[in-house]
């Protein structure tokens, strides 16, 4: 059986696996993500993992979920951001081949968790539906009778930059009134912040859910703005592709049922009747493996 060892790649770790194509994960670590020079120090971190995977498995390609802006055809990073410094321009498919002469398919992480929903996830027995991560920021991606819309320079899916509040807050993207700027687990935290008045930075998503739950009537305004400000784009999403399924990963996911059944009340209260009984809004199931067994599927596929 086909065995392939891919790679997740963010700004924290590097997660590596030994996945089947039956999407069986024989083995799983992490590793430290370099801190400087990426475009080189990531691609010899590969390198030597794979060689070291190598002497116990018997590899048959290599699968790369990564954050940043890819090129699928060449394999290469386009843009990423400071957070793997020095990343943008790293050519992973060409200097992983040179090396070690296997196959190597890379994809933007949240394309590649979409993928692993896909195929072993929750959207498993359905052929269209939308993922989305709110974490720091919002990312997005689209599954279309079976495949992922990729757009004609591979940047459909950018969700969190909807623009959902005119001459809203600023955003990292150069615009303002990004989906992300109003919807993110970050944008949570910040309102949370903001509204209670305590020092910046001393939060977290669990944090503030759990302050909900507690009944904090700050943290339950905050909370109630928040789930219209993510009802707002899940809205909108229905309209523009009516994708029936709609995942949601990320950090305020782990919040448990109550945060889904919040987001579902909303959305039957607003988006049209013609929509409401068919369009679901559940979990993703994978977590932190989904973009090990998207990384897989690419590698599989090619």
């Amino acid at each position: 059986m086909n065995k392939i060892i891919c790679f997740d790649v963010g700004g924290t770790f590097i997660k590596y696996a030994i996945i089947d194509e039956a999407g069986t994960i024989h083995f799983k670590s992490k590793n430290p993500t370099p801190k400087s020079n990426c475009n080189e120090t990531i691609p010899i971190l590969m390198e030597s993992l794979v060689r070291e995977m190598s002497c116990h498995f018997h590899i048959n390609g290599i699968g790369i979920s990564t954050a940043g802006n890819v090129d699928p055809v060449k394999g290469e990073i386009i843009f990423a951001s400071e957070n793997i410094p020095g990343y943008t321009g790293a050519q992973l498919s060409k200097v992983l081949f040179d090396k070690l002469k296997l196959p190597c398919k890379v994809e933007n992480d949240v394309n590649a968790a979409a993928l692993g929903e896909s195929w072993m996830g929750a959207g498993k027995h359905t052929s269209n539906f939308v993922c989305l991560t709110l974490g720091t920021g919002i990312g997005g991606a689209i599954i279309a009778e079976g495949k992922l819309i990729k757009g004609i320079k591979n940047g459909s899916g950018e969700i969190g930059h909807m623009v959902i509040v005119e001459n809203g807050v600023p955003c990292g993207c150069g615009g303002s009134g990004c989906y992300e700027r109003y919807a993110s687990t970050s944008a949570l935290v910040d309102a949370y912040e903001k509204a209670a008045g305590i020092e910046t930075g001393s939060l977290d998503g669990k944090i503030v859910f759990n302050k909900v739950l507690a009944k904090d009537p700050v943290a339950i305004n905050v909370y109630k703005t928040f789930i219209q400000h993510v009802v707002t784009g899940l809205v909108n999403l229905t309209y523009l592709l009516d994708p029936g399924l709609i995942l949601i990963g990320g950090g305020i996911s782990e919040a448990g049922n109550t945060f889904f059944e919040d987001l579902n009340r909303e959305f039957s209260l607003r988006v049209m009747p013609s929509y409401k009984n068919h369009t679901h809004i559940k979990k993703a199931m994978l977590g932190n493996d989904a973009g090990l067994l998207g990384a897989c599927k690419i590698a599989l596929n090619n």
